[in-house]
């Protein structure tokens, strides 16, 4: 704790201030970054633009993101056979990790390093196309495994004229407001450090040589643990068990504080509050809060 022992460029997180992205506080980078047509937010693909560059894009650099994305987005269906041959009840997180797995073939890091032509001081560049292919088909997969789950297999076709956070709200069938929730909600949680399970994880599986789906794929399935991404699953069972034992009564002081000492007591974690690191509010849940407060 407050030790920095793994560095990157991409991100930092102050114990008082939060996450900052390339020097960038949260209210910073929303502002500094071109907005989607339309909304107060920016896109996806202009936060991508800025994390991997350090500069603010224009909208034309945008503009080519957002165009290459769309290359870059088609699924192959044995990746979608993948996931149905999985047991319906299978966990989100199970069926995600193994549709990136299912896009393996496709990796051009293990092709090139398969070649014999391989150069590490190249090797950069089929990494970045691998990380492309997998941040751009990453919605199409998760959409199609939220609908498989929760909407009765009814896949919702790609809008082609929509950036990626839009187009995955589309997907999912949901309103236009929720457009501009999946903007925000994927630029939040984008990045975070290098030292948290997932991002860890990564680096580490990829410092075997392992292509960027293995690399992927392992820090997902460290994200999917309960204390670390599987928390916010938690925090929301947590809360409504909660207001069963309150069988209609109103929340207290007295009653939130008794049942959050009931939890601990019984050796178990009180789920989705407290970070290592920070001393304060974390910024990334101001910005959630200011939106619902801002949104009709």
């Amino acid at each position: 704790r407050d030790i920095r022992c793994l560095v990157t460029d991409i991100s930092y997180l102050d114990p008082q201030e939060g996450i900052r992205f390339r020097g960038k506080t949260i209210p910073e980078t929303f502002e500094a970054l071109p907005k989607a047509a339309g909304s107060a937010y920016p896109t996806v693909e202009s936060f991508w633009y800025f994390l991997l560059t350090g500069d603010v894009p224009t909208q034309a650099q945008v503009d080519e993101v957002v165009a290459e994305w769309k290359t870059r987005q088609n699924v192959p269906s044995y990746v979608f056979d993948a996931i149905r041959a999985l047991p319906r009840d299978s966990h989100p997180m199970v069926m995600l990790s193994v549709g990136i797995m299912a896009m393996q073939k496709d990796s051009k890091f293990a092709a090139f390093y398969n070649s014999g032509k391989f150069n590490k001081m190249v090797a950069w560049e089929s990494v970045y196309e691998d990380a492309s292919d997998i941040v751009a088909r990453i919605p199409i997969v998760a959409a199609f495994i939220y609908n498989l789950k929760y909407k009765g297999d009814k896949q919702i076709a790609i809008d082609p004229k929509l950036d990626m956070g839009a187009n995955f709200a589309h997907m999912i069938g949901q309103s236009d407001q929720y457009k501009d929730v999946a903007r925000m909600y994927f630029i939040l949680h984008s990045d975070h450090e290098s030292g948290n399970v997932s991002a860890h994880t990564t680096h580490l599986v990829h410092s075997a040589l392992s292509d960027p789906y293995y690399a992927y794929s392992a820090g997902l399935n460290g994200l999917a643990g309960p204390l670390h991404g599987l928390a916010n699953q938690e925090v929301l069972g947590w809360i409504m068990e909660f207001q069963k034992k309150l069988n209609g009564a109103e929340p207290t002081k007295e009653n939130v504080t008794k049942a959050l000492w009931d939890t601990l007591n019984a050796g178990q974690v009180v789920p989705g509050y407290g970070h290592a690191v920070l001393r304060k509010t974390d910024p990334r849940y101001t910005a959630q809060r200011e939106f619902c407060h801002n949104t009709p």
